[in-house]
């Protein structure tokens, strides 16, 4: 099987990024072809967020979100006419106030919907669904688009829900410590949770519509596998000297490193020749952690304007 460039990209990325503390994987559950759920977040964590899958037109959705004893109803309900989408939402709060949302728009190529409360992760689905994004403090709904989430966000004991219609449904469980890493829009968890779920969906779907170009769409996906080849062996050395002997590299590194720190000193005092040893390996690390956080920064941009790319393609 063919090496994916990315993918060895990523390790090497989390390699320099080795001194930052990363979170770790979030927690998925699953239901799928359901019309109604209704679970409690397992001992230790707590819900983050929801998404609801393969919804239909005409359908009447009704949510609730405990929130450790506060609940937030949600209801969204959808209809299609004529190509037209629209949705009317609506939420009561734990005081009993209710905040109303009315989204429309033009896709009749559409066939189904996706529901994305407290939208955080970068996950992949088809191109031909419709996205509705919310957020509950205060009620926000769009349509198609990266950070819908501009509100502050809740953690939930519990969440239950039910449709007139089947769907597929995922929630998100988290410890305290990735939530409030999921709340400050980190990257470190965005970007392990993109290992997983991103890379494989964008490459692919940008394959496909790169093929769909009329006259050139062969040979532009000829092009970028060919480019793809190349970057794949350049990550293959990185692979082999940063990953599979990565103790052999650090040894190597310190060696040049200490000779270079005890070669600069003029002076035979054993306090100046660990002061320069110090600085040195000092210096190394900031420099490390520069690099990595402009390698993070450069891949979640391409992350991103992959992503920005499918979502202009969806017949929005």
């Amino acid at each position: 099987m063919a090496r994916r460039p990315l993918f060895f990209g990523l390790l090497l990325f989390f390699l320099l990024a080795a001194a930052i503390p990363t979170a770790s994987a979030v927690s998925e559950i699953q239901q799928n072809h359901i019309k109604n759920f209704g679970l409690t977040a397992p001992e230790g964590l707590s819900f983050s967020g929801m998404e609801i899958y393969n919804l239909p037109a005409n359908s009447n959705n009704t949510f609730l979100f405990n929130s450790y004893g506060k609940i937030y109803t949600l209801n969204v309900n959808s209809t299609k006419s004529w190509g037209w989408w629209t949705y009317d939402i609506s939420l009561q709060n734990p005081n009993g106030t209710i905040e109303t949302k009315k989204l429309e728009t033009l896709a009749p190529a559409v066939s189904s919907w996706d529901l994305h409360v407290q939208y955080y992760f970068l996950s992949g689905d088809s191109v031909f669904d419709l996205d509705v994004y919310t957020a509950l403090l205060p009620l926000s709904a769009t349509f198609s688009t990266i950070s819908p989430t501009t509100s502050s966000t809740l953690q939930f004991s519990g969440i239950s829900g039910s449709s007139t219609e089947y769907f597929d449904m995922v929630l998100y469980a988290t410890t305290d410590e990735e939530f409030a890493e999921q709340s400050e829009n980190s990257l470190g968890l965005s970007l392990s949770y993109a290992v997983g779920e991103v890379f494989s969906w964008t490459w692919d779907a940008v394959l496909s519509f790169v093929g769909l170009i009329p006259y050139i769409g062969d040979d532009l996906v000829t092009a970028i596998l060919i480019a793809s080849y190349i970057i794949d062996e350049i990550f293959y050395y990185f692979n082999l000297f940063f990953i599979e002997y990565i103790e052999t590299t650090i040894l190597t590194l310190e060696f040049f490193l200490i000779t270079y720190s005890l070669h600069r000193t003029r002076t035979k005092s054993p306090v100046k020749m660990l002061k320069n040893v110090v600085s040195d390996q000092i210096a190394m690390l900031e420099w490390i952690l520069q690099k990595a956080k402009l390698a993070i920064d450069l891949l979640t941009t391409i992350i991103r304007t992959i992503a920005d790319i499918v979502q202009s393609l969806k017949p929005i």
